[in-house]
C-alpha cells in the first residue's frame, strides 16, 4: 500500500506511535525510513517531507534531519536542491575497458536506454578535427544524448562522427552506435585513449542529469579507433555518485635493489 506524505499514512508502518527509548530517536527515525525504503520505496522515490516526518513520529526537525543525512552518508538517499530527498538510484563500478555504455550497464544487471537530445551533421573545428585526424571544416555528425541505468539518469554524452565514414548515419538508430557501426558499415571498434577528469555541473549539465548545479562530475574524454582510422571524439559527463572508476596499477619498470 502506497503511502500519502500529508497524512503520513506510510502504508502498513505505524508511524504515529511513540518512539521508544532503547535506542536514540535519531537511530529510530533511520531505522523507519531504512524499513520504508526497502518495502515500499524505488529508486527515484521522494520520501515523505521532512514536516511529514516531523508530525508523524513527534520529533524535532533536527533529529529527521539528522537521520536522513546519516542515510545520505550512506548512499541509500540524495538530495536534490529545491526539489527534495529521493531514493538512490544504481551505483556503477566501473573499469577502464573499451565497451559501449549499453553493454557496460546490462553486465551490471542494470537496464540501459539512450535519449538522444540532438543529432545534426556539423563543420568540424580545429579540435575535432584534431582527434578525428581530418581536415577543419570537413562533416562531421554530431550527436548529444542521455544515458540512463534502470530509469536513473548516469551520464551526458556529446560525440563526434566523420560523415565520410558514416553516410547516413542521422537515419539510423543512435542509441548503441558501436552497435550500428559494426551492423550497418562494417566498423569494428578496436582501440582507443581515453583521459578522466573532475569537474563540477554547469546549469545546462545539472537539468539534462537531473542533479544539483556545481555537483561533481567525472569527465571521460576519448578518442576511439577502428584499425588506424580515428572514429569517434566524445566526452561524456558521469555523475559521481552514480559512477567510480577501478584501476589495476602495476610497478613500471624493475624493481630496484
Amino acid at each position: 500500500m502506497p503511502y500519502d506524505f500529508e497524512r503520513g499514512d506510510f502504508g502498513g508502518y505505524r508511524m504515529d506511535r511513540p518512539l521508544g527509548s532503547a535506542t536514540t530517536k535519531r537511530a529510530q527515525v533511520r531505522g523507519i525510513l531504512e524499513q520504508l525504503i526497502d518495502a515500499e520505496l524505488n529508486p527515484g522515490d521522494a520520501i515523505p517531507s521532512e514536516r511529514a516526518l516531523v508530525v508523524r513520529l513527534g520529533v524535532s526537525r533536527v533529529t529527521v534531519r539528522q537521520a536522513i543525512a546519516d542515510l545520505v552518508d550512506a548512499g541509500a538517499l540524495e538530495r536534490v536542491h529545491g526539489k527534495g530527498t529521493y531514493v538512490t538510484g544504481p551505483q556503477v563500478d566501473s573499469r577502464l575497458h573499451l565497451t559501449s555504455f549499453s553493454r557496460e550497464m546490462r553486465d551490471r544487471g542494470l537496464i540501459p536506454a539512450t535519449v538522444v537530445l540532438s543529432a545534426s551533421e556539423d563543420s568540424a573545428d580545429d579540435d575535432v578535427a584534431y582527434a578525428l585526424r581530418i581536415r577543419p571544416g570537413r562533416p562531421v555528425i554530431r550527436v548529444e544524448r542521455l544515458r540512463t541505468a534502470d530509469g536513473t539518469p548516469m551520464a551526458y554524452e556529446v560525440g563526434y562522427y566523420p560523415s565520410a565514414l558514416f553516410p547516413g548515419l542521422l537515419n539510423r538508430e543512435l542509441g548503441s552506435l558501436y552497435d550500428v557501426f559494426a551492423a550497418e558499415y562494417g566498423v569494428v571498434v578496436t582501440s582507443g585513449e581515453q583521459t578522466v577528469r573532475a569537474e563540477s555541473a554547469d546549469a545546462h549539465q545539472a537539468r539534462i542529469l537531473g542533479i544539483a548545479k556545481r555537483a561533481p562530475l567525472l569527465v571521460q574524454e576519448r578518442v576511439t579507433c577502428a584499425g588506424e582510422r580515428a572514429i569517434e571524439l566524445s566526452t561524456s559527463w558521469y555523475r559521481a555518485d552514480r559512477y567510480r572508476i577501478h584501476m589495476a596499477i602495476t610497478p613500471r619498470g624493475a624493481r630496484e635493489n
